[in-house]
């Protein structure tokens, strides 16, 4: 899996030595050399990572670049294959702008997807427990007419 980590494309390769068990906030590390505490704390669609008194922005690369026609279309694609954990949502209902959706767990991340205006679920071929692919379609949200024309107001 590619990430950006302080701004530099890194490609994430599994280790069988390292594994890293989450707690919360904290992230528990061992490694051939130990076991470490880790910080992670989400805000605004970045994570920082503070581990062995360094501090990581990380972001996955794949969202990163969808996050902005996601934002703007209303669809969200799965970044990466997952597993959809949480359907918090049904078609046809109304949400707003920063509401859950789904959230979907991939790499032992779990990453919420969250409405990106006020509209309506208008697709919503995912189920609770359902194993998915990169790239299949997760939800999409119709905005409302007042959001798709800012002169309607």
């Amino acid at each position: 899996m590619k990430v950006m980590v302080n701004g530099d494309a890194v490609e994430l390769t599994p280790d069988d030595r390292i594994h890293v068990q989450e707690g919360g906030d904290r992230l528990w590390v061992k490694t051939p050399e130990g076991t470490f505490s880790a910080l992670s704390v989400k805000h605004l669609g970045k994570t920082w990572v503070s581990f062995r008194g360094r501090t990581y922005e990380v972001e996955n690369i794949t969202a990163s670049r969808t996050k902005k026609g996601a934002a703007a279309s209303g669809s969200f694609m799965a970044p990466m294959p997952g597993l959809i954990i949480e359907v918090l949502v049904d078609v046809g209902q109304a949400v707003s702008k920063g509401d859950r959706l789904i959230v979907m767990e991939a790499m032992k991340t779990q990453q919420p997807v969250l409405a990106p205006f006020d509209g309506t679920v208008e697709a919503l071929p995912v189920r609770e427990g359902e194993q998915v692919a990169e790239g299949v379609l997760l939800v999409r949200i119709a905005p409302n007419p007042a959001e798709s024309n800012p002169a309607v107001q």
